[in-house]
């Protein structure tokens, strides 16, 4: 069983569990929620939080807070209207009458509950404001929190949270002096403008939570609290499950986007019938023989990456690799050399020859050849070193070429309603679009299968490779048209050749910029958050929302 059956059922099994929860919420819906984190010079914070929603049903919203290590004061509530009415001994039973305009601080077995009364029905705008003390503990080495924000199992999970931290003494946190760490959401922890910045991708629910992580410098804060062990300590906990030590970004991302639909009924249902269209899509599109999408590899690129008729996102560099040798602006030279006992090493190198006229060449081509240096003469290591030192170049890169793509393709009209990536999305000319990319593919694929098999006249070899790269099929193609064509095998190991090489240098560039984003967010300098982990943190709990 592969992996992604084994997900598949794990889907399913956690959907069966999850669906009364989630059934039961839906009548109240935080669409957004904004958290200030103020932190103050005694390692206290200054908390608000901004829920917008609608609520329909319940007489309170409530925030429940571990207080083991911290303690939580000065409860303020506000909504459109203004302040509510602070409660010194609040009533979980009390009428909806009773508890508007009210808020108070329930206590439980395990901390506090921050509560508040609904107070009118329909959309509304809560501002819940309150104090965390040793928010900020003292660390034989460092300052510093690990410190839950949003709760697992809430029955009202917001669609969107964004969280920020700053100073009050206006004190610019930054990679010099502060490091960060999320746990247990899909979205980012950034840097900005002197702000610690986390902000959620996909919408919370079942066991999601926000968890951010900061370790400071000594002498940002004082904290009043101090611990008897080092943040590393706390750190090291954090880690444990988390995804911040694993290098295998790619089936970690994949592992993450089925944990995310695992609980998400909605999700779930909408991801098996978009795989069921496109799926009957590819299958009922004929073959295609030409170049695609009047030659926009940027088009074909984004049409491939947003249906599903290619994996990875750094085909693309591959695929302009083969482009530019077809057209004289890079060489690829393959060298012998005899290693280690006698044993045979190719090494390949890029030679630049000349500045593409093509757009889209001319941006990988700018990165190869300040790469390359001054001799002109692209090796692997020092591509893979210049995409360690600049992973933002190369992520960016990939992410413009896919952007382009999609705007190209929408001047053209494809879209029925402005963009997607489901099949229903596509108008008649979008459909046609994407039917000659998966035409191609299926061509190629099942090229030694056909029974026709003469190459286009319109499509030269080399532009065979081109696609096939970009598809993720090259190997394939290559050991199929050996087969068809044993004539001209000598040709074909030509452009096998390039094909190598474009391979080895997609890899070198792609491999050492994820190698480097990876290590910058385990050492706390933003980056994607970790779904799992963020063990050991202050205060939160769990549950929450409306009741």
């Amino acid at each position: 069983m592969n992996i992604f059956r084994k997900l598949f059922f794990s889907v399913t099994a956690a959907l069966c569990l999850t669906a009364g929860a989630v059934l039961a919420s839906a009548q109240n819906n935080v669409s957004e929620m904004d958290i200030e984190v103020v932190l103050q010079n005694d390692g206290s914070a200054y908390i608000v939080q901004t829920w917008r929603g609608t609520f329909h049903e319940g007489t309170e919203n409530y925030i429940p807070i571990s207080t083991q290590d911290i303690a939580v004061s000065q409860l303020k509530v506000s909504d459109q209207y203004g302040e509510y009415e602070f409660v010194d001994y609040w009533d979980v039973d009390a009428s909806f009458e009773e508890k508007s305009r009210k808020c108070g601080i329930n206590e439980t077995y395990d901390g506090v509950e921050l509560c508040f009364g609904i107070s009118e029905y329909g959309e509304n705008v809560y501002a819940i404001e309150y104090v965390v003390e040793d928010f900020i503990k003292s660390y034989s080495d460092y300052d510093g929190t690990n410190f839950m924000l949003v709760n697992p199992g809430m029955s009202t999970f917001p669609t969107d949270v964004t969280a920020v931290v700053v100073m009050n003494d206006g004190t610019y946190l930054s990679e010099e002096n502060t490091a960060i760490w999320g746990f247990g959401f899909d979205g980012m922890v950034e840097f900005y403008e002197g702000c610690v910045v986390a902000y959620s991708n996909t919408a919370l629910s079942g066991e999601d939570s926000m968890i951010l992580m900061l370790r400071l410098d000594k002498g940002i804060v004082s904290p009043a609290y101090e611990e008897d062990c080092s943040f590393d300590e706390v750190k090291d906990r954090a880690f444990e499950g988390s995804d911040y030590d694993d290098d295998d970004v790619s089936i970690v991302g994949i592992i993450v986007f089925f944990g995310i639909i695992a609980v998400m009924i909605w999700t779930a249902v909408w991801y098996i019938k978009r795989k069921i269209a496109i799926k009957k899509f590819f299958k009922a599109a004929p073959y295609f023989r030409d170049v695609p999408n009047d030659g926009s590899m940027a088009v074909t690129y984004y049409l491939s990456q947003n249906f599903d008729a290619a994996d990875e996102e750094s085909l693309i560099i591959g695929a302009l690799i083969i482009s530019m040798i077809n057209d004289g602006v890079l060489e690829a030279v393959v060298e012998e050399e005899t290693g280690f006992l006698g044993r045979s090493k190719q090494n390949v190198s890029l030679k630049i020859i000349k500045e593409p006229k093509n757009i889209l060449q001319k941006q990988l081509y700018d990165i190869l050849k300040i790469s390359a240096g001054d001799d002109g003469i692209l090796q692997e290591k020092e591509l893979e070193n210049y995409s360690y030192a600049n992973p933002e170049v190369i992520t960016s890169f990939i992410s413009k070429v896919k952007e382009d793509g999609e705007t190209e393709f929408a001047a053209k009209g494809g879209f029925a309603n402005g963009a997607g990536n489901c099949i229903k999305d596509l108008n008649e000319k979008g459909k046609s679009e994407l039917a000659q990319v998966v035409g191609l593919k299926k061509y190629l694929d099942e090229f030694s299968l056909i029974s026709e098999r003469e190459i286009s006249e319109t499509v030269i070899w080399q532009d065979y490779m081109i696609y096939a790269a970009l598809l993720g099929i090259a190997d394939k193609v290559m050991e199929q048209f050996k087969k068809v064509y044993p004539e001209k095998v000598a040709e074909i190991d030509r452009y096998e050749r390039n094909v190598m090489a474009s391979y080895r240098y997609r890899s070198s560039m792609y491999g050492s910029a994820q190698r480097a984003i990876q290590k910058k967010r385990s050492e706390g300098r933003g980056g994607r958050a970790s779904h799992g982990g963020g063990g050991g943190f202050s205060g939160g709990g769990r549950g929450g929302g409306s009741r």
